[in-house]
């Protein structure tokens, strides 16, 4: 006897929905899906683990630098004070010798020596390359023309190949030059040329004109105000020394 097609259909589904039922079919899948899911946490939480570690490390190693960081500070500190307490005791011993030649100037009635003059060489001896210069461009500074004249002297006395003798040079002459010392300024300035690297050249032969111009060398003044603007046509030098020449001009110099 045939089946129907439907109700064919209709075994079949309930063949299938028996088969799923049956013990064993739906808990296996079920178990192999939990084991999946406690690996996974497994492997996530063996993964946060090594991250919480490695957080602890960098952050063990930032700590660490911190200190070290710290400590490099306070060492630095600590050597900058030791290098202000030396200079300040050169310059208290500088300051001794100095009182001591003007009681000996007072007791003798002779000037001390190098009172208003060169250094001496006492002087000399007990010059700090840094602390000399630092304290000369002070008194440039404050108007303490002779004080920052006397520094610069003894500055280039004790350090003519120093790191800021063509400085101290040039400012030597800035002083001069105001305290219209005009022939020391140009002798100043003129030696500015013993230092071919110095990033104050182009000034230094600018304020050449300008003591050659004061002296009324006019002649002389365009010349080396001219070699401003051909030498360094890109420098404010060149720009100044332009200025220079026609005020000449209009002064029929």
């Amino acid at each position: 006897m045939r089946h129907s097609r439907p109700a064919a259909s209709a075994l079949i589904l309930g063949l299938g929905l028996a088969a799923w039922s049956a013990p064993g079919f739906g808990a296996a899948s079920n178990k192999e899906l939990e084991a999946r899911a406690n690996d996974t946490d497994s492997r996530l939480g063996a993964l946060e683990t090594r991250v919480n570690q490695a957080l602890v490390e960098l952050q063990q190693q930032i700590d660490t630098a911190r200190q070290e960081l710290r400590t490099l500070r306070g060492q630095i500190e600590e050597a900058r004070h030791d290098l202000d307490t030396a200079r300040q005791q050169q310059r208290d011993l500088y300051g001794d010798l100095d009182r001591r030649l003007l009681l000996v100037e007072s007791a003798t009635g002779t000037p001390a020596p190098g009172a208003n003059g060169p250094p001496t060489s006492s002087e000399v001896m007990f010059a700090d390359e840094a602390g000399v210069y630092g304290d000369a461009f002070a008194a440039m500074k404050a108007g303490r023309y002779d004080d920052a004249a006397k520094g610069f002297q003894l500055y280039l006395a004790k350090y003519p190949k120093g790191p800021r003798a063509d400085n101290a040079t040039y400012w030597l002459g800035e002083v001069q030059y105001v305290q219209q010392d005009y022939a020391g300024a140009l002798k100043s300035f003129q030696a500015v040329s013993a230092f071919p690297d110095s990033r104050k050249l182009p000034d230094a032969l600018l304020k050449v004109g300008y003591c050659q111009y004061e002296l009324k060398a006019f002649k002389n003044a365009r010349a080396t105000l001219q070699k401003v603007i051909s030498t360094y046509p890109d420098a404010d030098a060149a720009r100044l020394a332009k200025e220079r020449i026609d005020k000449m001009n209009e002064e029929h110099r």
